[in-house]
């Protein structure tokens, strides 16, 4: 056990020993500070109001000075046990905090009526370190406080900005205390000074567990004695409530689990250890006793002393920890405490870190009074690990049914940043863990819907260690916890789905990897949280049941709200493999044209109701990616719509069809968006009519349409209206296909090549994971199966579908099975990709920068064993099929 020993008989002798290493307090004799503890604090405490301000900031840093060296001397020399010289210098705090508040009240001529400061934390239990900052809080009664001429809150700011500034502000004489006020009810979002009715607000609704531990040493110590004590008498029942629920028991239960939750030999071993915050460390030991204090204090009032030393033999007394317990972590809390001011009077900085210089931990070692450096390091270990030991007993058998998460601590209360929960963020990944922890930090006040009752807060503690290490998981941390904020802010009520969460992990890592891996369902889910309850129920959703009296606008949104979880849900099941990348293509396709078919009789509702019955029949014939059936995540719709009408007026009717149909799949409402339309397949590009006549479009096929736009015509596909009709439309394009072929002089395929070879140039390939326009990619299948088509002539090979065409053209070549076997299987593989590609992060991908859930998830859409294989097959693929592709297309050969 670490023990600390006097370094001589005499304050003056010891003092002296110690100036070698200790630079601070050097400084300090070297400046002839005068070394009087007592009547530093006579001076405190006899300042006069009325002093200037400026001049009370000096008197009160001298005292500070010598209040420092005297208080130094007589700790080393050990003639102040560790928690006389904690008393002492929290005697020196509590009068200068007072002296404070009595000079920026008097400089404004006031009383302090109404207006109080209380301490928290050590401060408050008479517990403060050598080079404390002090915790206070200011509170002010609107009812009492007299403002003099301005209101009593703008008053109370500026009094309380002037007490820190004669604590904290540095100046040629140092300062005397820094002062945080940030252990006030929420301090990112009310002033210094805080009106009692809004603490009371904050504390009955959303104050928690650990603010409760704070408050077991808070203690009022300047100010209005009586308002402060009716306040307090209200906090009582806040911090100790007699009766907790399990939620509440387990909340102080988790918090314990978050700190620390990874300890090995290697951590404990550290010879620089962080004595306060690390393993075995003085946080824990604080911990062991706030946190059983809390459970039972309520019920049990002897438990509520607020000093650690004397909770823990309160603890003992009343048979809650085994005397053993009790002595050794007393006994180990002793000597934390006298190291950590060791540590801080070499330099009077606010550090609890042992040294990792060999050097400078000799240093601190000597000032323990031990004169072998190797003895000090073991004795220091042996003491934490007593304190580690003891620390994992807390809550043992509660523990063994709760599926902690071992990765290190995750510690979100307090005001600042906890070194282990940021070097454990890191290791997860995270780039900057201090956004994380603000934000959770500030979820845990209320400051989101989900978090505003008690119990919201409760669950979120409980599944914070799994949520932050399926975020890690996903190789994507940051961007998970990023969607993942917009979810759980978009929660109207926290309370069921985190329940829901909690009851089932596994839909914690689900919602996590779809969050950080498929932005577009990120998207839908941060806009419709309700989804969640779809993946665990199973249900469908319904498709809505438009009318011909629903209205245009409201059958928009209701479509969109089907669409939108639809959408969802196609997209979790093929990011999750619960439908094959495959298959997914299907899926999407359906949903798009059973879309086209309801916004087609919304749009013909709306147009016969604004000007009369339609003038004829008309067909949505889609192309491109929706006509041959291969939709992915995202896919805009190539349409076209063409009329057959008796009317000289059906060009006006139809057109103002296809504009509200337009309006019906792109127009953004308070639901979203459906897709984008591109509409330029349709004859004459976009300087054509939106809607074609059935002559028109056989003219413009037969006698004007280019080569392109012939092999863009076998993706043509009959999606909604008059099916008689998009049978003869059909029919009229095949038929001009195979007319082109009958007189085609070699044409064709000088036209194609020429446009591969074009397309090369205004878009060159962008890499291995470039899946479409790259050589060997998507385009290059395409443009192969479309020239067959083309110059077959025989209409029958005319598909719409990649796959079907493939499959239709190698029958007819029996001689080259060999090649379109290849061209079959490559085609599967890239489209199998590409779904995944498009859900999870669009067109763009580098692997680089691929996350380790989304190459998972690459792999599992063709089979692959690893992302190493994946990629070699990838490119295997590619020289493939760029090899048939400058056979085929007669192009140069690439390497």
């Amino acid at each position: 056990m670490l023990t600390i020993r006097p370094l001589a008989d005499t304050p003056d002798a010891a003092l002296a020993a110690a100036l070698p290493h200790a630079p601070y307090l050097r400084r300090l004799s070297d400046r002839g500070v005068e070394r009087d503890f007592d009547q530093a604090l006579v001076t405190v405490r006899t300042l006069p109001g009325e002093m200037p301000i400026e001049e009370a900031m000096t008197v009160l840093r001298k005292a500070k000075l010598a209040a420092h060296l005297a208080l130094a001397a007589d700790d080393l020399a050990g003639t102040r046990d560790v928690m006389d010289v904690t008393h002492a210098l929290t005697d020196l705090a509590i009068e200068s905090v007072r002296a404070a508040l009595r000079v920026a009240l008097a400089s404004r001529a006031l009383s302090d009526r109404g207006l109080f400061i209380v301490a928290l934390g050590k401060m408050g239990a008479y517990e403060l370190n050598y080079s404390s900052d002090i915790d206070i809080a200011a509170f002010y009664d609107p009812d009492v406080f007299e403002g003099g001429e301005r209101a009593p809150g703008d008053t109370a700011q500026r009094v309380i900005r002037d007490v820190v500034r004669l604590l904290d502000e540095t100046t040629a004489d140092g300062y005397v205390f820094r002062t945080d006020l940030r252990l006030r009810p929420d301090p990112s979002s009310t002033p210094l000074a805080v009106s009692t009715g809004m603490a009371d607000l904050y504390y009955e609704s959303v104050g928690q567990n650990w603010e409760r531990m704070v408050w077991i040493k808070g203690r009022a110590v300047a100010g209005d004695d009586a308002t402060a004590a009716r306040f307090l008498k209200r906090m009582s029942s806040y911090v100790w409530r007699r009766n907790l629920d399990y939620w509440a028991i387990d909340d102080i239960q988790a918090i314990k689990r978050m700190i620390n939750t990874k300890i090995g030999a290697h951590a404990l071993a550290e010879p620089s250890p962080d004595i306060k915050l690390g393993p075995g460390g003085i946080r824990e030991i604080e911990f062991f006793v706030q946190t059983q204090q809390l459970i039972m204090g309520g019920r049990q009032p002897d438990l509520r002393d607020n000093t650690t030393l004397g909770a823990m033999q309160a603890l003992g007394d009343a048979g809650i920890v085994g005397a053993d317990t009790v002595n050794r972590l007393s006994a180990a809390y002793r000597a934390l405490r006298n190291l950590e001011h060791r540590i801080q009077m070499r330099h009077d900085e606010q550090t609890h870190r042992v040294p990792a210089d060999d050097a400078e931990r000799a240093d601190v070692a000597a000032l323990c009074g031990y004169p072998s450096l190797s003895r000090f390091d073991q004795d220091l270990l042996e003491t934490r690990q007593a304190v580690q030991a003891s620390y994992d007993a807390l809550f043992v058998h509660e523990e063994s049914t709760i599926d902690a998460q071992s990765i290190g601590n995750l510690v979100f209360t307090g005001v600042d940043d906890d070194p282990g929960t940021v070097e454990t963020l890191s290791a997860l990944g995270f780039g900057d863990p201090s956004i994380p922890i603000s934000t959770i930090r500030n979820w845990h006040r209320g400051n989101v819907p989900a978090t505003r009752t008690v119990r919201g807060r409760e669950l979120l503690t409980a599944i914070l260690p799994r949520m932050l290490k399926a975020m890690g998981d996903t190789g994507e941390p940051d961007e998970a916890f990023r969607w993942f904020s917009r979810f759980f802010s978009g929660l109207s009520s926290g309370v069921q789905t985190l329940a829901m969460l909690l009851a089932n992990p596994e839909l914690l890592d689900d919602l996590v990897a779809t969050l950080a891996l498929a932005p577009r369902l990120a998207e839908i889910l941060s806009r419709r949280p309700d989804l969640l309850e779809a993946l665990v129920s199973g249900q469908e959703p319904v498709a809505p049941q438009i009318s011909p009296d629903t209205s245009f606008d409201a059958a928009l949104d209701d479509w969109r709200r089907y669409h939108r979880d639809q959408s969802f849900l196609i997209g979790h099941r093929l990011l999750h493999g619960l439908i094959d990348a495959s298959d997914a293509a299907g899926h999407w396709s359906r949903l798009a044209d059973e879309t086209i078919r309801q916004m087609a009789r919304v749009a013909t509702a709306e147009t016969v109701r604004r000007y009369g019955e339609a003038l004829g029949t008309c067909g949505v014939f889609a192309m491109g990616k929706l006509g041959g059936a291969e939709m992915t995540a995202g896919s805009d719709l190539d349409i076209i719509v063409i009329y057959d009408s008796p009317s000289l007026d059906g060009q006006t009717w139809f057109t103002r069809f296809t504009q509200r149909l337009i309006t019906a799949l792109t127009a953004p409402t308070a639901e979203g968006a459906l897709y984008e339309v591109d509409m330029r397949l349709r004859p004459s590009g976009r300087g054509g009519p939106v809607a074609v006549s059935v002559p028109a479009f056989g003219h413009y096929q037969n006698d004007e349409a280019w080569t392109w736009e012939h092999m863009a015509l076998t993706r043509l596909r009959f999606v909604a209206g008059d099916a008689t009709l998009g049978e003869r439309v059909a029919g009229i394009a095949k038929a001009a296909i195979a007319a082109r072929a009958a007189s085609d002089d070699g044409k064709i395929a000088a036209d194609i090549s020429d446009m591969r070879m074009r397309l090369f140039q205004e878009k060159p390939g962008k890499g291995l994971w470039d899946l479409k326009t790259d050589h060997g990619g998507l385009i290059d299948i395409e443009f192969i199966l479309q020239q067959d088509m083309l110059l077959s002539g025989d209409p029958a090979l005319i598909r719409a579908n990649m796959a079907d065409a493939v499959d239709a053209v190698a029958r007819s070549k029996p001689d080259e099975a060999g090649t379109y076997e290849a061209l079959a299987t490559s085609l599967a593989f890239l489209q199998a990709l590409q779904q995944v590609q498009r859900l999870a992060v669009g067109s763009d991908m580098v692997a680089d920068a691929i996350p380790e859930g989304l190459k998972q998830r690459l792999c599992r859409a063709v089979g692959a064993t690893d992302f190493a294989s994946l990629e070699t097959d990838l490119a295997a693929v590619k020289r493939r099929v760029s090899a048939i592709a400058a056979e085929k297309l007669h192009l140069p050969a690439t390497d």
